[in-house]
């Protein structure tokens, strides 16, 4: 995804349809970090990446298709310009998921209240996670609206997603045994199958 600067809230809050794409909604976030971010940031990335279960709780958010951050110092060359150093590196985070854009900004400012320091803490002007209202508006200060956003499943959210991929091979399994079954004996097996993968339908 890239984007221009929000010129209102709405663009930001995923109510602009170049932020939508069927179920799917697209948040991107480019804020300027103080002189120790480049410091901090990458130290912090580090912990994350290395740590046994440090985003097991974001994962247990199955309304995130994908959250990304990157620290970004330069900006590349385009057409006839050449590339650009930026006086002050910038946090660079990009999102998607289901559902309505507070709801979703509630959600790390409540369950991830100190990942959400250790991300955007050394950000010029954050204001802490929570109370999440004043989150809430410097998320909207410095959000940029999509250029282009593109779902492979816009009809879909992610736990529908997750759900299709752990029923099919247990779908594809009944295939395969179905030709050597009788009718009773393949009723039994498929009533087997609705039943014990309810949470799934």
């Amino acid at each position: 995804m890239s984007g221009v600067p929000s010129t209102a809230a709405s663009a930001a809050s995923g109510t602009s349809t170049r932020n939508v794409d069927g179920q799917a909604v697209a948040l991107t976030v480019f804020s300027a970090v103080r002189w120790w971010g480049p410091v901090w940031l990458p130290l912090f990335f580090m912990l994350i990446r290395r740590g046994r279960g440090s985003l097991k709780t974001l994962k247990q958010l199955s309304f995130i298709h994908v959250a990304r951050w990157s620290l970004v110092s330069r900006l590349p060359g385009n057409g006839e310009q050449s590339e650009r150093r930026l006086r002050f590196a910038h946090l660079y985070f990009e999102s998607n998921f289901n559902g309505g854009w507070e709801e979703y900004i509630d959600a790390f400012s409540y369950v991830l209240t100190l990942g959400m320091w250790g991300f955007w803490g050394s950000s010029y002007g954050f204001p802490h996670a929570l109370p999440a209202g004043p989150f809430k508006d410097y998320i909207s200060r410095n959000a940029y609206e999509t250029d282009h956003y593109y779902s492979a499943y816009p009809a879909a959210t992610t736990t529908t997603v997750l759900a299709a991929l752990e029923l099919e091979p247990k779908v594809a399994a009944l295939r395969r045994q179905a030709s050597e079954m009788s009718p009773e004996s393949f009723t039994v097996a498929w009533q087997r199958l609705l039943s014990e993968s309810q949470s799934c339908l």
